[in-house]
């Protein structure tokens, strides 16, 4: 099986169809591979699930698509993600300064601290906005790095659902080929990457950084 056999699936493909000629070269691969696999498909190492090297490879495809979707995120998020990373430890120190200077002002004395004259005022309010700016900075860079990780997720996804579907095709014709008590039932699923299954965000990318600093 060839690359150009699986290629990603257009955006505007809804429902998913396998086409005539990917139906065909479907079929005809799994007659060549029950014919050579008479006494029934192996199975897999980890899983458990027969298997076939036809299916080995789509699941070898897929996975490879995930990690170009890996590559493909970070390459294009590396000044964006930098960035967070950075303003969210000045961040911290700012908030942190902030509460060491105000610790012991009450919540009705902050209008005497946007009034009140000297150094040590004005350096208050310098911090103040220094920290509003970061805020805002943060949760716009939040969003972006969010919104491109769900695409990719999305994108990623839709892949393996639509290798789902020729696989179901593959194994109908495969199951059909070999001898009626060999007890295939169902079609074994491609096993979706790590931080395809992860629902939580920042688990996410520690995942794909392969370290614990993420915090976006």
């Amino acid at each position: 099986m060839t690359t150009r056999s699986l290629p990603a699936p257009r955006a505007d493909r809804r429902p998913f169809r396998v086409g005539f000629f990917a139906r065909r070269r479907l079929i005809e691969q799994a007659r060549q591979d029950a014919a050579t696999t008479a006494s029934g498909p192996a199975r897999d190492a980890d899983s458990g699930e027969p298997t076939t090297p036809h299916v080995q490879a789509m699941q070898a495809h897929a996975d490879g698509y995930a990690r170009r979707e890996e590559q493909r995120f970070f390459a294009r998020i590396d000044r964006e993600l930098t960035e967070y990373r950075v303003l969210s430890r000045a961040l911290d120190t700012d908030l942190a300064d902030y509460d060491a200077l105000t610790g012991d002002v009450r919540l009705d004395d902050r209008e005497f601290i946007a009034n009140g004259t000297g150094p040590g005022f004005e350096e208050l309010r310098r911090l103040e906005r220094r920290i509003k700016r970061g805020k805002r900075r943060v949760d716009e860079l939040s969003a972006l790095i969010h919104s491109r990780f769900t695409a990719a997720k999305l994108r990623t996804n839709r892949y393996y659902d639509h290798a789902d579907e020729k696989l179901a095709v593959y194994w109908g014709a495969y199951r059909r080929e070999l001898a009626p008590d060999r007890g295939l039932d169902r079609a074994p699923v491609l096993r979706r990457s790590e931080w395809l299954t992860t629902k939580e965000n920042t688990r996410l990318l520690e995942l794909w950084q392969g370290r614990n600093d993420v915090k976006a």
